[in-house]
């Protein structure tokens, strides 16, 4: 195995190739408009279940018909890879901790969360990234005290260096958002910094739609106006139209893909037109998870 200096040196050197390699692959795993043959689960939606009993639970996920799983973060990847595998389960995205790329390590720190041991950097963190297969990194998440337009300059701008570097290894780097980031301020919103200033060559979106419409936005007219920056979708309903912008969200607003108000079907489809990656199921919130992520797979077998 190669030295991460090593593997640096030579992914940085190699931008035709990574370039070229991606789009050849991922052009293949976009099925159609159902995205069936590709359907991801973010395992957040199980993350207690996971830990309890993996090998049942990566059986019943092949069973229902789900075909990968996206991590929580890298360390989880490295845990379930060779079970999921046996399960015919890939894992090809994944979250990461975002401090690897905010360095914003001590307010990390203050709140329990430390360096994977033996990564210390970003460089460390994406060479660890290919050497467990993953094509997609997924920047998931800040601390409520990262979250102001002045931060979001600061992060886009990482996210530029650090997509440019995903890029040379074969790697995608995507924004993944949640409705912290359309809160307005100084007449701005934090998303429209990242559509301004990130380099879509470089960085991609990973959409939750049910998170666009909790916080007042149509997800099919957000789809269609970053058209080819979105990579990846989260398949997420809500319950009912309340504007969470500016509220915290209850439990019962995560429901099954076929019970909400969002036309997954019309999401779907521009998700194919628009040459989305992959789809991934998720549900933040279920009182019984198993039985949620079955009736959003059938759901979609029956309606696309």
């Amino acid at each position: 195995m190669n030295s991460r200096r090593t593997f640096l040196k030579q992914a940085l050197t190699s931008t035709l190739g990574a370039t070229l390699l991606p789009n050849t692959l991922f052009s293949m795993d976009i099925s159609s408009s159902k995205y069936l043959e590709t359907i991801g689960l973010q395992l957040w939606t199980i993350r207690n279940e996971i830990i309890e009993n993996p090998d049942k639970v990566l059986r019943l996920l092949n069973n229902l018909g789900y075909k990968q799983l996206e991590g929580m973060n890298i360390p989880q990847v490295m845990d379930l890879k060779e079970k999921a595998s046996a399960n015919n389960l890939a894992i090809k995205s994944s979250f990461f901790q975002w401090t690897y790329l905010t360095n914003n390590w001590e307010l990390a720190n203050k709140k329990g969360i430390r360096k994977i041991e033996g990564i210390n950097n970003f460089d460390a963190l994406l060479e660890l990234a290919h050497e467990n297969g993953l094509s997609n990194l997924t920047f998931g998440y800040l601390f409520e005290e990262e979250r102001s337009v002045e931060h979001f300059k600061k992060w886009a701008e990482a996210l530029n260096i650090a997509g440019e570097k995903c890029k040379s290894a074969g790697i995608t780097l995507s924004y993944h958002n949640h409705q912290f980031e359309f809160i307005e301020e100084d007449n701005i919103t934090p998303f429209e910094i990242l559509e301004n200033r990130l380099d879509p060559s470089f960085v991609k979106f990973e959409l939750d739609i049910f998170w666009l419409r909790a916080a007042g936005y149509d997800p099919l007219k957000m789809m269609r106006k970053l058209d080819s920056r979105v990579d990846l979708i989260h398949l997420k309903n809500i319950k009912s139209t309340t504007n969470y912008l500016h509220q915290s969200i209850t439990n019962d607003q995560f429901v099954t893909l076929g019970n909400g108000i969002i036309d997954i079907n019309k999401i779907v489809k521009q998700a194919a037109k628009q040459g989305v990656k992959y789809c991934f199921v998720e549900q933040d919130h279920s009182d019984q998870p198993l039985e949620s992520i079955k009736e959003s797979i059938e759901w979609l077998k029956r309606n696309n």
